[in-house]
């Protein structure tokens, strides 16, 4: 299997396809084409990848916690609650009673170079990344957030690309 891997020419490459993919959920919209092999072969892609390359998911996700996720993080940090809190996540900005992890220009506050400082107790969300596991009703089911991710995520951007093989997708130029 021949997949990209520069997370530069993923971002080149999924850049220029937007309107080709827009046109492409459309097509899966109006056509009523199943999820399922989307996320088989987002599965199998996802075995050439090395995340370690990219960690743009890091750079660009906003991550919810959950109170029990914030618990996690403090034991793991060896810190009080608390302070895993104040220190580590800030209040949702669209729903404030809810936490999202901290983060700066260069994304998660638990990122170091492309990897993850607190990997053990990462949050759900960032343990299922890229959310296309076969049977999950997450963003392998919403097409519109493959576009999203297409130009970030190199198992979204070579997947999609040979799910529209797949389907028999011809983009009109």
């Amino acid at each position: 299997m021949d997949v990209v891997t520069d997370p530069a020419e993923v971002l080149r490459l999924g850049t220029a396809k937007a309107p080709e993919n827009l046109e492409f959920r459309r097509y899966l919209a109006a056509h009523g084409v199943d999820e399922k092999p989307f996320q088989l072969i987002a599965g199998e892609v996802q075995t050439h990848i090395d995340c370690t390359s990219c960690a743009n998911c890091c750079r660009y996700s906003i991550v919810s916690v959950s109170d029990r996720e914030i618990e996690t993080l403090a034991a793991h940090l060896g810190v009080t609650v608390d302070e895993a809190s104040r220190t580590y996540t800030v209040p949702d900005p669209d729903t404030p009673s809810r936490r999202i992890l901290a983060s700066s220009r260069r994304g998660c506050v638990f990122l170091s170079g492309n990897l993850c400082r607190i990997y053990n107790a990462r949050p759900k969300v960032c343990r299922d990344f890229p959310h296309v596991a076969a049977g999950s009703h997450t963003l392998g089911t919403r097409p519109e957030s493959h576009g999203r991710w297409a130009a970030l995520c190199p198992i979204i951007y070579n997947a999609i690309e040979i799910y529209k093989h797949v389907t028999g997708f011809h983009p009109h130029h």
